[in-house]
């Protein structure tokens, strides 16, 4: 009986068995004896087949199959283009999470893993082999990312895609928005110096008992300086408490996370009242000037934009 290693047959032997067995002239025994593929394997197609389902013949080598078809793969290749092209490119762990929150989008059965959010270092090497063109970046500091950023030649590279995108789209000042977070401590500087008597010898003030802790606020207006979006204020905490948004400007958008930094859900909410209140259309569409912080990559973020007529850059 002929060698029938794992995956050690092709699509040819495979098709050839299939229609014997279909037309009659063979069992699926005898056709797997004769075409050299695994009994098992053509079963399943065959019974795919009577079921009137598509089914592939090529052999699926290990348990799983590609996550991925052709046409997704292509699409979340054209998306790392499209962040590259705006000066947004992605770094490893980007792409990973990048690979996942696709997979999760168009619900596929895969396994990633779902407490990291991830995929693994498999289907890394696996993308890089088909798409050699591509070597990914390993994860830097932001700081080291904006001192690397701030050079001739990325500055003049920012300043010739702003210049196309403002003849493509004639954006007005009222059209061009710039967006950025900042982090505000919660506690005041030891520097600050106060008023007090003549000889005394020491000086008390009170702090809060978060020491160290940031919160992050996300501000956005226009360049003509006429249209302020209210701000996104992110809070060092599990759970949000509504003594916190206490004189806030109007329409400002809260979000608790343990750690006080922006994070993806974050930003889509602020850009999610960003669309409601400027309205972009196509007919007069909005320019968004960002950082290259990791949340103004996602994958929500990126559908979003191009629902809704925003072109961003950074």
């Amino acid at each position: 009986m002929p060698n029938k290693q794992k995956g050690k047959w092709d699509e040819t032997s495979m098709k050839k068995a299939v229609d014997h067995v279909l037309s009659g002239k063979y069992s699926i025994r005898e056709a797997a004896f004769h075409f050299s593929v695994p009994k098992s394997s053509l079963g399943d197609r065959v019974a795919t087949l009577r079921k009137g389902n598509a089914v592939k013949m090529t052999p699926a080598l290990g348990r799983f199959e590609n996550t991925f078809n052709v046409d997704l793969e292509n699409e979340l290749v054209g998306h790392l283009k499209d962040l590259d092209n705006r000066f947004l490119p992605v770094n490893k762990k980007e792409f990973l999470t990048l690979a996942y929150d696709l997979a999760e989008h168009f619900k596929l059965q895969h396994q990633f893993s779902k407490t990291k959010k991830t995929t693994g270092n498999k289907f890394y090497r696996g993308f890089i082999n088909r798409h050699p063109e591509y070597l990914l970046r390993s994860a830097q500091s932001t700081s080291l990312q904006r001192a690397q950023g701030f050079n001739k030649q990325q500055v003049e590279a920012f300043f010739e895609k702003l210049e196309n995108l403002m003849k493509k789209y004639s954006f007005s000042p009222s059209r061009i928005f710039n967006c950025d977070e900042t982090g505000v401590s919660v506690v005041h500087s030891n520097a600050l110096k106060v008023l007090l008597l003549k000889g005394k010898k020491q000086v008390s003030k009170l702090t809060s008992g978060e020491r160290g802790k940031n919160i992050t606020v996300m501000l956005c207006i226009n360049a003509a300086g006429d249209q302020f979006i209210p701000p996104l204020f992110v809070f060092p905490r599990e759970r949000m408490d509504v003594k916190l948004t206490k004189d806030a400007p109007v329409g400002s958008i809260f979000v608790a996370h343990p750690t006080g930094w922006i994070t993806a859900q974050g930003f889509l909410k602020l850009l999610n009242a960003f669309v409601d209140r400027v309205n972009p259309t196509e007919e007069n569409p909005i320019l968004l000037i960002l950082d290259g912080h990791s949340t103004h990559k996602d994958l929500q973020v990126a559908y979003k934009n191009m629902q809704k007529n925003t072109t961003f850059t950074s």
